[in-house]
């Protein structure tokens, strides 16, 4: 008789696992809850039919992007096989009042004031909101942060679809979070550390963390820099990591630092024009009071001198951004010089007219610009 017992615990055990459904596991029918406007919906009617997201969430203000994103796909995929089905924590009138609900149209929604639901599908250490797929064959395939369900939903269409990643993405998450949740930076960022180095992660989303971690919870900037720094090193011509890094300087309130920054980036990036220009327009795009004229001389000077260039209108262009800078920079004549030859290399490309009527108002300036009296 004790024997079977032991048996018996061991066989529930087995049955309810950690506590929460695994990737690859059968998906259990919905549990109790409320169906609002009497549309009540069940796995099983989509089983063989249709893929299932189905997104859970709270009234909070920080479910409202996500349901956002939830509807927005929702009607996107409205002609194809995935069906759309929202889960609610809290009372009926608690999530009827709740002004964002309406973001949920008419996606099927639970209201499920046990959490039943919630326990059935997540993980204890899953924060709201959170997503999951199941697939055609009624199996969890995925669970995670809603906004990348359009992202699996691509990689299952083109075959991409890899479960051991997906698994190990889920147990980091499940990992991460717990450490959160309990203010356990040290091991958060050592998780952190360890998972740059699994195959397929995204860096970027790796090092974001790391960031976040140093700069809103620890209050380090310098940490924070140190996390960019460090991933630069491992990632050095990724221009995500120095895009990173020159925010932090303006969160940090370190714009003294940034001619340092474009100085290294011109050095590093010499060679890759394309790069470069796309901080040139971030530089000229900065209101008035944060603009730095030396910083935008650096980059777009250094855009148009590039080593390497993929094409003649590619060339071309740099010496037209150039030749804006300059005259924000408030040397007309300069700028003129530069527009001006930028059309040999534009001749033939839909940026000529553009680079015409930009030399022939510079040409018009630098003429008038001398008759100007006090």
């Amino acid at each position: 008789m004790k024997k079977l017992c032991v048996l018996l615990f061991l066989a529930l055990a087995a049955v309810m696992g950690t506590g929460f459904l695994k990737i690859g596991s059968p998906a259990p029918e919905f549990g109790k809850g409320v169906w609002t406007k009497g549309r009540k919906v069940t796995l099983a009617s989509f089983k063989g039919k249709q893929m299932v997201a189905i997104l859970f969430w709270k009234p909070e203000h920080s479910s409202a992007l996500a349901m956002q994103a939830f509807s927005r796909f929702a009607h996107q995929v409205q002609r194809d096989p995935v069906a759309c089905v929202a889960v609610a924590e809290g009372t009926l009138q608690n999530i009827v009042k709740f002004p964002l609900v309406r973001q949920l149209g008419t996606i099927p929604l639970m209201v499920d004031s046990s959490k039943s639901n919630f326990n059935l599908f997540l993980r204890a250490e899953n924060r709201l909101p959170m997503a999951v797929l199941i697939g055609k064959d009624g199996k969890l395939l995925w669970r995670g942060n809603p906004s990348r369900i359009p992202v699996v939903i691509n990689d299952i269409a083109k075959g991409k679809y890899d479960q051991k990643k997906i698994i190990g993405d889920d147990d980091f998450n499940a990992a991460f979070t717990g450490m959160i949740v309990k203010n356990d930076y040290k091991s958060a960022l050592a998780l952190l550390e360890k998972e740059l180095s699994r195959p397929g992660v995204n860096p970027k989303e790796i090092v974001s963390l790391q960031v976040g971690i140093h700069y809103r919870r620890l209050n380090s900037v310098q940490g924070a820099l140190a996390a960019i720094h460090s991933a630069q090193k491992r990632y050095p011509l990724d221009p995500g990591f120095y895009e990173m890094e020159l925010k932090m300087l303006e969160l940090g309130h370190l714009e003294s630092k940034s001619g340092e920054f474009y100085f290294r980036l011109t050095s590093i990036f010499k060679n890759h024009p394309r790069v470069l220009l796309k901080f040139v327009t971030a530089e000229l795009n900065r209101p008035f009071a944060k603009m730095n004229p030396a910083n935008i001389y650096t980059v777009a000077r250094a855009a148009a001198n590039a080593g390497k260039y993929s094409s003649k209108r590619e060339k071309g262009r740099a010496m037209l951004y150039y030749a804006q800078s300059l005259y924000c920079l408030g040397r007309v004549d300069l700028a003129l010089q530069t527009a001006e030859e930028s059309l040999k290399y534009l001749k033939g490309e839909k940026e000529y007219k553009q680079a015409t009527e930009i030399s022939g108002f510079y040409r018009k300036l630098a003429a008038f610009s001398p008759k100007i009296k006090k």
